[in-house]
């Protein structure tokens, strides 16, 4: 289980940094809540797993919650969201095999 921690927080920080990096553009049309369709389906499945693995470590589930609820807030305020959108594309992409291998 160690190792499923240390793997889902290396790629959630990678990502999480990866997204921060996202320029200044025009902005593409939003979901209701000011972020692009992928970073919400980004979002709901990083954070369903953290959350079906943090059964066990609520307090890695609550410094999860706490940098994911930061990093979208700061996602809200990018006005490129076409970079952002490709960016949390991406991310998903990165993460979708790690799936299977946290057991999410």
């Amino acid at each position: 289980m160690k190792s499923s921690r240390v793997l889902l927080s290396t790629v959630v920080a990678f990502s999480l940094l990866a997204l921060s990096g996202c320029g200044e553009k025009e902005p593409a049309k939003a979901a209701d809540n000011g972020l692009p369709a992928e970073c919400n389906e980004y979002v709901t499945t990083v954070t369903t797993c953290v959350n079906k693995l943090g059964k066990d470590n609520k307090a890695m589930a609550d410094q999860f919650k706490t940098q994911m609820d930061a990093a979208t807030e700061s996602w809200k305020q990018m006005s490129d969201k076409e970079a952002l959108k490709n960016s949390c594309k991406a991310a998903m992409d990165a993460f979708k095999p790690a799936l299977s291998q946290l057991g999410c």
